[in-house]
């Protein structure tokens, strides 16, 4: 390996953005953050359309906070109105929910999402309510 010294300081730039540049391809999340820097008008110029159209927030479905305040039937019918099984994942994880059982395999049914989302958010509020006693 050469000293550091002896590689010209573009070839070291290059070299760092090359192995961001890499991430990035495979990591939307990183790539998002990298956006993150720029103002909102150069990012929506880079964004492709498609992409903003289809652009899903979880955060509009706590699976907890909807079971503890609506009951069974809500969550159950608001997680049944999600078009993807990766919709439905992104809400458990964003819901903090650990998927078990088989809804956690990989070719899980979205019957079978859900069935562990609903079961996964039941365990969690049993297990707020043993903590509070």
């Amino acid at each position: 390996m050469k000293d550091l010294k002896e590689v010209p300081a573009h070839e070291l730039i290059a070299a760092l953005f090359d192995v961001v540049t890499e991430e990035a391809k495979r990591n939307r999340a990183f790539a998002r953050r990298l956006l993150a820097v720029y103002p909102e008008q150069i990012v929506a110029r880079i964004t492709s359309d498609k992409e903003r159209r289809s652009a899903f927030d979880p955060a509009a479905f706590h699976a907890v906070n909807i079971l503890r305040n609506h009951g069974e039937a809500m969550l159950r019918g608001r997680l049944s109105s999600l078009n993807t099984k990766a919709q439905l994942r992104k809400v458990a994880t964003r819901s903090g929910l650990r998927l078990t059982g088989k809804g956690a395999r990989a070719s899980a049914t979205k019957a079978e999402i859900i069935d562990a989302i609903v079961e996964a958010a039941r365990h969690y509020i049993a297990q707020r309510q043993a903590a509070a006693k």
